[in-house]
């Protein structure tokens, strides 16, 4: 039976699954590689860590394929984007990757915004932000110019991912959609774009389509894996447009949230659309054809795994995990006063601010640590419901939401989820929604499936998701608790300088 081998490189970690033709994971191999942080918001990768993690999965899943009589028909990518590569003509990192959270270009992007914010969201979808690739660009130009003179070509992980299996330099539009420098409607480099970001074309890769063949496996990387050479190396899209297919984001009616170590709120446009206040990003979908519209939290899980390793260093993930959800479902609604605002590297949606940080507030000495856990999903949830305003003026009234990653794991996060959203909530606890997306790009690419709706279906068919309804006891007070989360903001926004808006 054909299969593929699908690749989903995330903020932390490197997994490569091996499906078949029914979108079945019959095994999933997987590899630590968390970013390194450091003081004055400098987030970076050693890449090598991905090539290490790259080899030795494809590598595992080569060996269980051949365990298992699946006969894989090609290698799926998706990836983390934003995140900026430089590279020498042989591929070899010249400096660690500035990951997507790397906020070191932040004053640089407030003094660009500050005169061309407009003009480039109109093109691009996006604000300017150091979120995405084009000010770390330029950052790196400014501040490491014997990089910056040594740099043959400018990669997102995905890109050398790529490179690494194929030797070809290529990225697809969903990634390009995400770099500041794409237009949106065209689809290609913007030569005004790349020329206020000081960046020359030649250092950027090729665009193709996502869910096209971006090259065949080399006889290098063949032989590293044990997998056949001039198999298809296929770039399925960025992790959060997978996503949103894995979650059959086919149509309009339906939102879906990925939440990972940041989380977005995603909804479906048939062509470009762009918010009058810039408060959502518009980018490429990884369904041909369409569009999607983005709500960005910066960080999620990732506020999650902090306050439980505050507590607690030494237990495992899941056990830790599993014992604050306990302690935050003896908290009641509205986890007794305390309030969390998750800005904790800054807030994306609706605000754009860099600088703005976590607070944790209205705390006495009789609140628990349950209190706590309890504010802290309920901020998350806020957050996205606020994202789900911003989506759904653009696209279609919104009648469900789909939402994976490993937060969903919790069944308390789900119900608080569909309180907040007022609609129903299917959850997907499994966490690989992102491979799945890849899976649907990768089965049409090779002709496992003969559309993106069938595929969408094979998945649904064997995967039914826990169906969680609103108490609409609760709609009044989580309207509050959005409010409140707004005021907070804006309260700690003018004690720090900032407008507040």
């Amino acid at each position: 039976m054909d299969g593929l081998i699908c690749v989903d490189i995330g903020t932390t970690s490197l997994r490569a699954l091996l499906f078949d033709a029914r979108g079945v994971a019959h095994h999933v191999a997987a590899r630590a590689c968390a970013p390194d942080y450091f003081e004055g918001g400098r987030v970076e990768q050693d890449a090598e860590r991905w090539r290490t993690a790259l080899i030795a999965t494809l590598r595992e899943c080569a060996q269980a394929a051949a365990s298992t009589a699946l006969t894989p028909a090609g290698i799926v990518l998706t990836s983390q984007r934003s995140s900026v590569l430089p590279v020498d003509a042989a591929g070899r990192p010249l400096h660690p990757a500035l990951m997507w959270q790397d906020t070191r270009s932040g004053e640089l992007a407030a003094a660009l915004a500050a005169t061309h914010d407009g003009a480039v969201y109109r093109r691009t979808g996006l604000r300017i932000s150091p979120v995405f690739s084009a000010v770390k660009m330029a950052w790196l130009r400014r501040e490491r110019p014997a990089v910056w003179a040594a740099t043959h070509k400018l990669l997102g992980v995905q890109d050398w991912a790529v490179w690494l299996l194929s030797g070809r330099f290529a990225t697809d539009h969903t990634f390009g959609s995400r770099t500041n420098l794409m237009n949106l409607a065209g689809r290609c480099w913007d030569d005004e774009l790349l020329s206020l970001f000081g960046v020359p074309r030649d250092l950027l890769c090729e665009l193709i389509a996502p869910g096209a063949e971006a090259g065949r496996l080399h006889d290098a990387a063949a032989a590293a894996t044990g997998l056949r050479a001039g198999l298809p190396v296929i770039s399925a899209g960025g992790d959060q447009q997978c996503a949103a297919l894995g979650l059959g984001l086919l149509g309009a009616d339906r939102a879906v949230t990925n939440v990972g170590t940041g989380c977005y709120l995603i909804g479906h446009a048939r062509s470009p659309v762009f918010d009058e206040h810039m408060r959502v990003a518009c980018n490429v979908s990884a369904l041909p054809g369409a569009w999607i519209v983005e709500a960005s939290i910066l960080t999620a899980g990732a506020v999650h795994r902090w306050f439980a390793r505050l507590l607690d260093e030494r237990s495992d993930d899941n056990a830790l995990f599993a014992r604050l959800d306990a302690e935050a479902a003896a908290s009641p609604p509205g986890a007794r006063g305390v309030r969390l605002l998750p800005h904790f590297r800054g807030a994306g949606t609706p605000h754009w601010d860099p600088a703005a940080r976590g607070a944790l507030l209205n705390l006495s000495l009789d609140h628990t640590r349950g209190d706590i856990a309890r504010a802290l999903l309920e901020g998350i949830a806020a957050e996205l419901r606020g994202g789900l305003d911003a989506v759904q003026a653009l696209t279609a009234p919104v009648h469900s939401v789909c939402a994976a990653g490993g937060m969903t794991r919790s069944p308390l996060f789900d119900q608080i989820l569909a309180d907040m959203m007022e609609r129903p909530t299917l959850a997907f606890g499994d966490g690989e929604a992102t491979a799945q997306g890849a899976w649907v790009a990768g089965a049409v690419a090779t002709g496992l499936a003969a559309s993106h709706g069938e595929a969408v279906r094979r998945l649904e068919q064997r995967r039914p998701p826990r169906i969680f309804t609103p108490d609409p006891g609760r709609a009044a007070d989580c309207r509050r608790l959005r409010d409140e989360a707004l005021n907070i903001y804006r309260a700690l926004a003018l004690l720090r300088g900032g407008t507040g808006h």
